[in-house]
């Protein structure tokens, strides 16, 4: 798949992210043959996608694989054995799912400042 700076490549295992909804990061893990494995609330659950539909018209990003416990090819093992499961927001999203993946303990950067966001808000509206 190409990118706006040229071809977009990938491992097996590499943690693929992408922004939507203005800001907010959705994750998941690029498989063997150009597809990504994630857990998408747009899709119910844990779906494999090809790149391009995981993107959405929107600029991907490679981290590579995550440094965990289990390596890049077992992590894309895991994620294959999830296939199917349900998408929960609060306690496994995207970000869950991928760090499970990988041996980690499952936790969302990003729903620790979403929540500080909603917070502050929050106290601004009752002042």
């Amino acid at each position: 798949m190409s990118s706006s700076k040229g071809t977009f490549w990938t491992r097996p295992g590499d943690v693929i992210s992408v922004r939507v909804y203005g800001g907010v990061i959705h994750e998941g893990i690029a498989t063997e043959t150009g597809r990504v494995i994630s857990n998408s609330r747009r899709r119910g659950g844990v779906f494999e996608e090809s790149l391009r539909d995981f993107a959405g018209g929107r600029r991907l990003k490679n981290h590579g694989p995550l440094k965990g416990y289990v390596d890049p090819l077992a992590a894309l093992s895991r994620a294959r054995a999830r296939l199917g499961q349900p998408y929960d927001v609060v306690n496994d999203n995207c970000q869950h799912f991928v760090r499970w993946c990988y041996g980690l303990k499952p936790h969302s950067p990003q729903k620790r400042w979403i929540a500080a966001g909603v917070a502050a808000l929050a106290l601004i509206w009752a002042l």
